[in-house]
């Protein structure tokens, strides 16, 4: 009971930060939305830091949840190399990088981690999670260890500049999902000269 009541209030948090700034989100907001007592929020989290720091860790798991799906049903399918890298990039475009809910709240994460240790620890932990997870595939398709830590590495740095650039140029004629073709095909490139 207390864990889904903890996924609730994480859920309420996203909510809350798709209409305000986490500095101006009390936990009177938090709480409103989760349908509590803000006076019982302090019985699942410390503080609204607290909760940030566990938004953070609930957006990890549950991404990792999702890829970790797709690559159960993937890996019985019998895909090529090729095809398999495709779609770990085209989910992870489509759920993560082109995801402007998640990149609106994440942008407002890094400007907190700015000043917040805690926050910077748990971004940094978020990214090599991430870069690991693109690692771990790469290198069971047979990638070397030194080419896919590599890629993985740059996949995760290209993949949140669109994901700002997403945000910036919202509206506009900014090619994005061009450079995004552009970019599958310079890693399918790479994959292939490289190793």
């Amino acid at each position: 009971m207390q864990k889904e009541k903890r996924k609730q209030i994480l859920e309420a948090l996203n909510t809350c930060l798709l209409k305000k700034p986490f500095l101006k989100t009390s936990i009177k907001d938090i709480a409103r939305e989760v349908g509590v007592n803000h006076g019982l929020m302090h019985y699942y989290f410390k503080s609204k830091d607290d909760i940030l720091l566990h938004y953070i860790d609930f957006t990890i798991d549950k991404y990792n949840a999702i890829y970790a799906e797709w690559f159960e049903s993937i890996s019985k399918t019998g895909m090529d190399e090729k095809e398999i890298i495709k779609e770990a990039l085209d989910l992870m475009i489509s759920k993560i990088t082109l995801n402007t809910d998640l990149s609106r709240i994440f942008i407002e994460i890094w400007e907190i981690a700015l000043y917040n240790k805690k926050v910077r620890e748990r971004l940094r932990k978020m990214y090599a999670v991430w870069e690991s997870t693109l690692d771990n595939l790469l290198t069971k398709l047979g990638k070397s260890k030194k080419i896919s830590n590599g890629l993985s590495k740059s996949i995760v740095a290209f993949a949140e500049g669109i994901a700002l650039f997403s945000i910036i140029f919202k509206g506009t004629d900014y090619p994005i999902e061009s450079v995004l073709n552009n970019f599958q095909c310079y890693v399918s490139h790479i994959l292939d000269t490289l190793d």
